[in-house]
């Protein structure tokens, strides 16, 4: 038998005291049993047995790549290569120590086919080149619908599982990729000796085409691989139900987190609770804000109106006393002049007045804001719409309740990093549309004169 193709590195790390033909030994072997037995059931399980006695384990797993390799290089013993995948493969549903097995033989081939450990194969007909381990797999799969056509399920079941496996180190660094920076992953990837290149599965469904087309010059012969070509259609409709079927899978995960991870992050129904006085001590103080400019310049009116008079009743009684009208002499009249400037410029000063001068309450709300903000911030749609929909039904608000539009957008205004708030832009416009109707139906029912500016 033809030794296996590829430098020493294809089987690196295996054990030394193994002779260098033991791949072939264990060819032979494979040979031997199933021309033995007559049961095909009993051969099978004997090969499936001799196999993981004497190729399981990190050190000799690709001696089962170079095995099946040295069979498939005989077209008469090519069918052998293909009952070693089935004997494997049938045999894990009872005997779970396969299903590692054949796990660990294809994580081997997908490293190898990456680092191309084994020399390309060139196609006879076409200046094609196909990776070693995509012939490997395909003329196994190819000698499998040779022997019977059922046999396919079992080919199905391996090349499903190498998609599944490609697919999660192609979204593993992706996800590599996105954490540490391009650069970063490619430099790793160098470092491992892996080279960036076709999935092993998609050049094994371009291999088993190649082998299905119609080489010959006469048009009216029948195919004579016409079977390959229906496999390669067979792993085609596979390919795209598997990829698809991740593709889901990885949809509803990303769904999950996301869901999880709002879920985390919105406001707790202790949190609402707590919320609640404060959200109404800031409407009232909100309201005393909106306020402040009135009263401000009503007193400031006051506080001018009299400083004018006191200086208007100075120079009034200077130019008495100057003139001496009323008897009065000048002396009096800058008596009286003084006195109305010393009255004007202390009891009528802002200082003199601060008492009378409402108070500022902005740093106030703002520190009342803030301790509430946190909560607006994790509340979704639903919470908000049901947490301002029990403030305007509270009758302590009933006051101040035609200022809750302008308060809520005052809260959003101020409301530090809005970026990271759960309610989106667009859904702010329809809760305080929800707002403003409840508001107007409170208004119809309440009584005249408890609604502030009615």
């Amino acid at each position: 038998m033809e030794q296996p193709t590829g430098p020493p590195s294809a089987t690196a790390g295996v054990d030394r005291e193994l002779p260098a033909d033991f791949a072939n030994r264990i060819a032979t072997k494979i040979i031997f049993t199933n021309e033995r037995e007559r049961d095909p059931d009993v051969a099978l399980e004997k090969v499936a047995d001799t196999l993981y006695r004497n190729l399981a384990g990190p050190t000799r797993i690709r001696y089962f790549v170079d095995t099946t390799e040295v069979l498939e290089n005989d077209s008469e013993t090519a069918r052998f290569a293909a009952l070693c995948w089935v004997a494997i493969v049938l045999d894990k549903q009872d005997v779970p120590r396969y299903e590692k097995f054949v796990d660990d033989i294809l994580d081997v081939m997908i490293e190898d086919h990456q680092k191309e450990a084994k020399p390309p194969f060139q196609a006879e007909y076409r200046r094609r080149h196909f990776s070693a381990y995509a012939r490997i797999l395909g003329e196994a799969f190819m000698a499998m619908m040779q022997i019977n056509s059922e046999l396919y399920e079992v080919a199905s079941h391996v090349f499903s599982l190498l998609i599944r496996k490609e697919m999660e180190i192609e979204q593993a660094a992706k996800e590599n990729r996105q954490s540490s920076g391009r650069r970063i992953a490619l430099a790793t990837d160098e470092a491992k000796g892996r080279k960036v290149g076709k999935k092993l599965f998609d050049d094994l469904v371009d291999y088993v085409h190649d082998r299905g087309e119609q080489r010959t010059g006469t048009l009216n012969q029948q195919n004579p691989n016409e079977y390959v070509s229906i496999l390669a259609d067979r792993l085609r409709g596979t390919r795209r139900y598997v990829i698809q079927d991740i593709l889901n899978s990885q949809a509803l995960l990303r769904r999950k987190e996301a869901e999880k991870e709002l879920g985390e992050r919105l406001a707790g129904a202790e949190e609402i609770i707590l919320a609640k006085d404060a959200f109404k001590r800031g409407i009232n103080l909100f309201w005393m804000e909106r306020q402040y400019n009135f009263k401000y310049l009503a007193v400031e009116k006051v506080r001018v109106t009299i400083q004018i008079l006191a200086v208007i009743v100075g120079i009034v009684y200077f130019l008495i006393g100057y003139l001496g009208i009323f008897g009065m002499e000048w002396w009096e009249g800058v008596v009286v002049t003084v006195a109305m400037y010393v009255f004007a410029r202390f009891f009528g000063s802002r200082q003199y007045f601060r008492k009378f001068f409402p108070d500022d309450v902005s740093k106030e709300l703002e520190v009342v804001v803030g301790t509430f903000t946190p909560t607006i911030r994790k509340m979704s749609k639903e919470q908000l719409d049901a947490f301002l929909h029990r403030q305007v039904r509270d009758p302590g608000n009933l006051n101040h309740i035609t200022l809750m539009p302008d308060f809520l957008k005052y809260v959003f205004a101020v409301i530090p990093d809005r970026k990271n708030v759960v309610v989106e832009r667009e859904d702010i416009a329809d809760i305080l549309q929800n707002m403003e109707m409840d508001i107007a139906r409170v208004l119809r029912t309440a009584p005249p004169g408890t609604v502030a500016g009615l």
